[in-house]
């Protein structure tokens, strides 16, 4: 008998055909963009330890059925920077628990990767979230806002870092802008 060969995709083909047949299986896309600040540790090894500061962007996409009380399970993607020293990508999976309607409970998990100074150190890294989240029942854009605690791995060069912080919603940040915009436009 002759073995097969797995068959890979390209990520770019299998993105696609997620948000193409998410509506087909009732699991209607939720993303949101947002600015994730935060500090903590580098735990390991006890000679690196020191204060970190980090910065990103990040997005995630979740899947599921078009209520607050459900279920969802998508990906995320983050790129960032740690004491504005390093550039790092980070991306994975997310899960979605309704612990609340508004305040639902998020646990990622994921790879990241270096991209500069030192490209290609890559580790693993695993991410609680608490916050409020909206369902948009018009659009597949929800706000979103809250709290998190994040642990990295880096087992090549054995570095653990604990970080916690707090993200806002990039639409939240621009509402000052929008509002002021709508202000000057009804003054002329």
């Amino acid at each position: 008998m002759i073995a097969s060969r797995p068959v890979v995709r390209s990520p770019v083909v299998v993105f696609a055909s997620v948000l193409l047949l998410a509506p087909a299986a009732a699991a209607y896309p939720q993303w949101n963009l947002g600015l994730s600040l935060g500090a903590g540790a580098r735990l390991a090894p006890p000679a690196a330890r020191e204060v970190l500061i980090t910065a990103a962007v990040r997005t995630d996409a979740t899947f599921g059925a078009r209520t607050p009380y459900a279920w969802r399970a998508g990906f995320f993607a983050a790129v960032g920077t740690t004491d504005f020293v390093t550039l790092d990508a980070a991306a994975g999976g997310v899960l979605h628990i309704p612990v609340s309607p508004t305040f639902p409970l998020l646990v990622s998990l994921g790879g990241v990767m270096d991209l500069a100074p030192t490209p290609g150190r890559a580790g693993v890294l695993g991410r609680l979230w608490w916050g409020t989240r909206s369902l948009n029942y018009h659009s597949s854009y929800g706000m979103a806002a809250g709290l998190w605690v994040e642990g990295r791995y880096r087992p090549g060069d054995g570095t653990a870092d604990v970080i916690g912080g707090l993200d806002l919603d990039l639409r939240v940040l621009a509402l000052p802008f929008i509002m002021l915009a709508g202000w000057i436009q009804s003054r002329t």
